[in-house]
């Protein structure tokens, strides 16, 4: 996968909240972590057969540490790290010039009420400021242009996105145009954040693999 400038400052920022109260608030699911995590991470049946995979960097909040627009999405991030969670490998089409890709991270909350919390972090004014001035600090001279992602009402219990459209060189000094998009989706108690990556446009397989994961973790946590 050959995005990682951006899933190494993207994880767990976003914008565009759809928002569900639950009727449970507060009050832990049956599901027990280890379901939540194993059922969360997206895996080789999820992604195009012809895709290859790698382990999965495990950056946290790194790539956002000492930006000023940050502080509150370190904070939070650094919290959520301390609980359960689960990376899964990072799938990526092997051929040369592809830029497209997808990975994951889980995390299995305390209850309904803290993975809101998490959320709201993310949703604060100063969230796209932060997300544009840490994605521009990692690409070493690409720029990119940040969008929320919309249509994703109905998506889980919240869901919320970015896309950035980014415009560069690869390692070879040849001009390309990558968009990227970072999806975020609350079930219940469980936060899955989705990375994805294609040349030019929207990966194709996106909707249909987060749809997939969605549908397993309602099964799995109720919903």
């Amino acid at each position: 996968m050959r995005q990682g400038r951006w899933i190494a400052v993207a994880a767990g920022v976003a914008v565009s909240v759809a928002l569900v109260a639950p009727a449970v608030a507060g009050v832990r699911s049956a599901a027990s972590d280890k379901a939540i995590l194993k059922t969360g991470v997206l895996t080789a049946a999820d992604v195009p057969s012809t895709w290859t995979s790698a382990k999965q960097a495990d950056s946290g909040s790194k790539g956002f540490k000492g930006i000023a627009s940050c502080k509150q999405i370190v904070a939070a991030t650094d919290t959520a790290r301390r609980g359960p969670r689960a990376l899964s490998r990072s799938f990526g089409d092997p051929t040369a010039t592809s830029n497209s890709g997808a990975q994951d991270t889980v995390y299995a909350f305390k209850n309904v009420t803290a993975a809101q919390q998490y959320v709201a972090a993310f949703a604060a004014s100063s969230a796209a400021t932060c997300f544009q001035d840490a994605f521009n600090k990692a690409t070493n001279g690409s720029q990119a242009t940040v969008t929320a992602v919309t249509g994703l009402q109905g998506v889980g219990d919240q869901a919320i996105g970015y896309e950035a459209s980014v415009t560069g060189t690869d390692q070879n000094g040849k001009a390309v145009h990558v968009i990227d998009d970072l999806i975020d989706v609350r079930v219940g108690r469980a936060f899955v954040t989705f990375m994805f990556g294609n040349n030019d446009v929207r990966l194709p397989q996106a909707a249909t693999i987060v749809q997939a994961v969605v549908s397993r973790l309602t099964s799995t946590v109720g919903g």
